[in-house]
């Protein structure tokens, strides 16, 4: 019988579970998901009581399926419209990346954000707040928050191929 010292069985451990704990997007870079978060954080009500987080939400995961399956074209400009958010800050007097701004100084930058002259930095603003809400609030778990009963005749949630394609991708299994 093979033995294995406490010292390596604890660090294969460990190992196993930085694998395990790994959340893989399929369309998101760990930058844009850093900058994504770093946004939804400040524009989403998740420190308001019996409001849920963004993990509870499943708002990062949900944005990177319906993301994954648009056109290409779309993708880009999401990329795009990402990036700009990421380095807008320096363009205001901030000497660091959104996503590396205090809460304070993001939601300070997206005031400052709403009275600029420029329509393609309000385009951009405004379309991922757009995005992120629309993602955050067809949530089940936000709608008793907001007084929403659910669909009429509260039927079963039926997924499309794009769904179960895309639970396929992230659990694993062939597709």
């Amino acid at each position: 019988m093979y033995s294995i010292s406490r010292k390596s069985f604890l660090a294969l451990l460990v190992f196993c579970a930085g694998i395990k704990s790994k959340i893989r997007y399929f369309y998101f870079s760990d930058s844009e998901t850093k900058t994504v978060t770093a946004f939804s954080e400040v524009v989403l009500p998740i420190t308001e009581p019996g409001m849920p987080n963004l993990e509870e939400a499943n708002v990062m995961r949900r944005l990177d399926e319906e993301l994954y399956f648009v056109s290409e074209e779309i993708q880009e400009d999401f990329h795009s419209a990402v990036m700009v958010l990421e380095y807008l800050p320096f363009f205001y007097g901030y000497f660091r990346f959104f996503s590396n701004l205090s809460r304070e100084k993001r939601e300070a930058l997206l005031s400052l954000l709403a009275e600029t002259d420029s329509d393609i930095v309000r385009a951009v603003v405004g379309n991922l707040k757009l995005l992120v809400c629309l993602v955050y609030y067809g949530h089940k778990s936000t709608w008793s928050q907001i007084s929403y009963p659910g669909p009429f005749g509260n039927p079963p949630e039926k997924w499309s191929e794009s769904r179960i394609h895309y639970q396929n991708l992230v659990n694993g299994k062939e597709v």
